[in-house]
């Protein structure tokens, strides 16, 4: 049964989030006054450090226990155009206590200012510098939430048509996965607490100027060649506009030899594990999360 916290949190998105009939300009900036200041409070563990790095090859958040033994490289979503790490610190410090980890939040830039494929290239450049700062690979996961879901993917294909050393796994929170439309974008539109079809639309336009990037792994990733590459855990709810962009990925990676956790809800909201430690159904789906990425790591 969906707890009273959850519908509370669908009430509040519908309200402040979710919009109709916004043109691009309008949506670029709903969306940064909505996500690039987050009211919530920072509650890290004991023993959580949280510091930032700027550099040529990074720029952003560091999440992280005081001897790290795995690293997490986590792309925040916002629709390609907004959004923050700050949004991220508590779900962050619960997978850093967890997975004796250092969870690294990058900073990349936003559309339209910076259209595809700027945010696909800065977020390899952030894998790089991982392993340039002497990561192991088989300890590294790479994770995000709906536009950070979709650079996740991208950043994998990009990983393998580099000829990189390949993460160990990746997980995923309600993925963007297809820049043109699938059927539940539409379907879902009534249902959704978060997005609408009119928000996601203009988005991809916004991201994706030029109409025939879409035909792009790299832009669509549910188009990509996911074979030779590690786990992948999905979540999604089943009121989710971009629903059908999870399973899409789903029967992709599976053709393609990956082997795919998948966690399905219904009744929640869109990317709901990062709704920490607000949200019961968060913290208990964030647990499996952890636990799944403490199998392969």
């Amino acid at each position: 049964m969906t707890s009273v916290t959850a519908h509370l949190f669908r009430q509040v998105s519908r309200r402040l989030i979710k919009r109709n009939g916004l043109n691009s300009d309008q949506l670029v900036r709903h969306l940064r006054k909505q996500f690039n200041h987050p009211p919530g409070l920072t509650l890290l563990p004991r023993g959580i450090r949280h510091h930032r790095i700027d550099t040529d090859g990074f720029r952003g958040d560091v999440i992280a226990v005081a001897n790290p033994q795995r690293a997490i490289l986590y792309f925040h979503g916002g629709a390609y155009m907004a959004g923050t790490p700050r949004t991220y610190h508590n779900m962050a410090g619960r997978l850093a206590k967890a997975l004796n980890a250092a969870v690294y939040l990058p900073v990349y830039p936003f559309a339209p200012e910076h259209p595809f494929p700027a945010a696909v290239n800065s977020c390899l450049q952030a894998y790089r510098w991982l392993l340039d700062e002497g990561y192991d690979p088989a300890k590294i996961a790479i994770g995000g939430d709906s536009a950070g879901g979709g650079l996740t993917l991208s950043t994998l294909l990009n990983i393998k048509q580099e000829g990189l050393a390949k993460p160990a796994c990746a997980f995923t929170f309600s993925p963007a996965t297809d820049s043109r439309e699938q059927p539940s974008v539409a379907a879902n539109d009534e249902r959704d607490a978060m997005l609408s079809a009119d928000m996601i639309r203009t988005a991809s336009e916004v991201y994706l100027p030029n109409p025939a990037d879409r035909e792009l792994p790299l832009a669509s990733p549910c188009l990509g060649d996911y074979s030779g590459l590690g786990p992948l855990m999905i979540t999604v709810d089943r009121t989710e506009c971009l629903y059908d962009h999870a399973t899409a990925l789903r029967a992709k990676a599976q053709a393609d030899g990956v082997l795919v956790e998948w966690l399905e809800r219904d009744g929640l909201l869109h990317v709901w594990p990062t709704l920490v430690p607000w949200l019961p159904e968060a913290r208990r789906d964030l647990k499996r999360v952890a636990a799944f990425l403490k199998r392969w790591l």
